[in-house]
């Protein structure tokens, strides 16, 4: 019943982002984000297109609050071409990048193309390594003019790479059966992970396609159990010079597509994937009372979060062998085991419904624990454990 409420939800959600795109490229055209800052710096902004990142504005703020206004007509059309093309739309996301003299702040905005409302921030700066060694010339009551700084992109790297989005291990008693399903034209959000000094999680793509997918299957006693799905991740580096020296590297990270229709199940692990790495464990204990009863049941209902962790270490592996990414970015991600966030709820609506039941003979106790990663910030895994 849950799936077939999907499958109407997802032809509702079609013809409302028909709808909406119609709507807001005729009536919304300019967004106004409100800055706060603590101090002077030079503010800018970087929007998501089909084909990455841009830089489309720049402005200097002072310390306080400053109003940016925004014209996004031009990329709403873009993205209007791209859902007629290939049938795929990300929601505006924006990225503010702003330096003082000798910090920097890193911030996403995300915003919804059928209610293109105001919104206020608050940046944070951090001190960076490059910026430290430049502020004796960098004249913080002049600080040069905004055509003094540029962003120039200098590398990118896709690749398409499969993702465990669940794994059941169960012991050795233990069986069950696994559902997973992903409703077409409803939003996924993705995290934007950005390297300057550390990494931060800036904001989210968040895509919506006109394709759906699902596994259903059983697995006997004892056997583990992945759903897995392919996903295209997009590296970028951008360099900002001043006086055309460089002197600052901001390294971008991201899923810039999905594709539910590869979403397979297998006893196996999926070669080239894997599951992001296990810092906390949130367990219990339970008795099966029948052997036709599921002892263990977990849903979208009772998961108690409404996103979950997939890797990309991966990816910053290829990265790596590509001779892509810094080795400070590198080194970074692999120290708190970097992942990507996958938000699957937005507007009070599911985008991918996942259940698993497991089984064993009566009388059986068994020790279920659920899986949780912490990096830039925490997220579950739906990664169930049993011994």
């Amino acid at each position: 019943m849950k799936r077939i409420r999907l499958l109407v939800g997802s032809l509702i959600i079609l013809l409302a982002v028909m709808v909406g795109i119609v709507y807001v490229g005729v009536i919304m055209n300019s967004v106004t984000i409100r800055v706060e800052s603590p101090e002077k710096a030079n503010l800018y902004v970087f929007a998501l297109y089909p084909t990455g990142f841009k830089n489309i504005g720049k402005y200097k703020i002072p310390s306080g609050k400053s109003d940016i206004t925004l014209y996004l007509r031009d990329l709403k059309q873009v993205w209007i071409n791209e859902y007629k093309r290939n049938r795929t739309l990300s929601q505006p996301l924006l990225l503010l990048v702003a330096v003082s003299k000798d910090k920097i702040a890193v911030k996403g905005v995300n915003f919804d193309w059928d209610h293109l409302k105001s919104k206020s921030v608050e940046l944070k700066f951090k001190e960076i390594d490059e910026l430290k060694k430049l502020s004796s010339r960098l004249d913080l009551e002049n600080f040069h003019t905004l055509d003094d700084f540029y962003w120039s992109i200098e590398d990118v790297y896709e690749r398409t790479l499969p993702v465990i989005l669940c794994y059941i291990n169960p012991d050795d008693s233990s069986w069950g059966a696994v559902d997973f399903f992903c409703a077409g034209n409803f939003k996924v959000g993705f995290s934007v992970n950005v390297f300057m000094g550390s990494w931060s999680v800036a904001g989210y793509n968040v895509i919506q396609k006109d394709d759906y997918g699902s596994a259903m299957a059983s697995f006997p006693t004892g056997d583990d159990y992945y759903i897995w799905m392919d996903v295209r991740y997009r590296y970028e580096k951008w360099v900002m010079y001043l006086d055309d020296e460089p002197i600052s590297t901001m390294e971008i990270i991201y899923v810039k597509d999905f594709y539910p229709s590869t979403i397979a199940g297998v006893t196996y692990k999926p070669p080239n994937a894997q599951l992001p790495d296990v810092d906390e464990w949130e367990y219990k204990y339970y008795t099966s009372t029948r052997r036709d009863y599921p002892y263990y049941e977990l849903d979208v209902s009772n998961f108690g979060a409404d996103h979950f962790a997939i890797d990309c270490m991966k990816f910053i592996d290829a990265l790596v062998l590509a001779g892509k990414i810094s080795s400070r970015a590198a080194t970074a991600a692999s120290a708190i085991g970097l992942f990507t966030d996958v938000d699957f709820e937005y507007d009070d609506v599911v985008s991918f419904y996942f259940s698993v039941v497991l089984y064993s003979n009566s009388g059986k106790t068994h020790h279920v624990r659920l899986a949780k990663s912490k990096a830039v910030i925490t997220a579950p895994q739906i990664y169930i454990d049993v011994d």
